[in-house]
């Protein structure tokens, strides 16, 4: 199929996200920026976290981010960037939209598959080590996953480019490699500290924004979205949709 131009939605699914992260986002997009594709980023208003380090922030953003996923899809986007690392709603989306839909951590575990052997993830709050070990393992990466590494720090600092963020990613990065057999990285924050890696090291550095937006590009390009048999479409989805506006309308009269 021939398109005048490729619509990406990319969801920030925290409160205040454009404004705490629009300026690192930007940055990070810079570079892929073309006539032909348009990128529209949203956050979530209605979010009660303005930042995700946990399991259980993951699953209360997680619903918010499919319902916005499921508007993009009727707006006539063609594909569906979901943020965040931790990947609140991926799949939940991949059932209910028929469009791409790519999570951050899958496509940089992809990306980094096709450069190393061995990967590991360098940067963001130690609480949510467990997550990507998780889903390294959903993915089928977990033989290539070489570590998890944290430092303590939480996404709002790296979103407000806190002093010293690059020296300790790099010391980290150096750690992985040396010790962890690491031989492609996913880094974390802006892409001055992404670049800093990538100046310093000897591995491929792989941005988590810059690789979910790419995947969902190529699938849109190569005509593909999530198979039905993979993640067939919930029978009952339309009653539930009904349901949730029809209390909408109740609480707003």
């Amino acid at each position: 199929m021939t398109r005048e131009k490729i619509r990406l939605y990319k969801i920030l699914p925290v409160r205040d996200g454009k404004k705490n992260w629009g300026e690192i986002q930007r940055g990070l997009l810079a570079s892929l920026v073309m006539p032909q594709v348009e990128i529209t980023e949203v956050d979530l208003p209605e979010a009660p976290i303005k930042e995700i380090n946990s399991a259980y922030h993951v699953g209360l953003v997680a619903m918010l981010q499919v319902e916005e996923a499921i508007k993009a899809e009727k707006t006539g986007y063609d594909a569906v960037v979901m943020g965040c690392l931790d990947e609140p709603g991926v799949s939940e989306a991949k059932e209910a939209l028929n469009i791409p839909v790519v999570g951050e951590a899958e496509a940089s575990m992809h990306y980094a598959s096709l450069v190393g052997r061995r990967f590991s993830f360098i940067g963001g709050s130690p609480e949510s080590k467990g997550i990507l070990e998780d889903l390294a393992r959903k993915y089928g990466f977990q033989e290539k996953l070489a570590s998890v590494r944290k430092i303590a720090a939480s996404p709002l600092d790296f979103a407000s480019k806190k002093s010293g963020l690059s020296e300790e990613m790099l010391v980290l990065a150096q750690q992985a490699i040396e010790q962890d057999g690491a031989d492609a990285l996913i880094g974390y924050g802006d892409i001055e500290c992404i670049q800093y890696l990538r100046d310093q090291l000897c591995v491929p550095v792989i941005s988590p924004v810059q690789a979910s937006v790419m995947m969902a590009e190529s699938l849109v390009r190569l005509d593909l979205a999530q198979s039905k048999r993979a993640y067939p479409t919930p029978s009952n989805l339309n009653d539930i949709k009904n349901i949730r506006t029809r209390y909408e309308q109740s609480i707003s009269t």
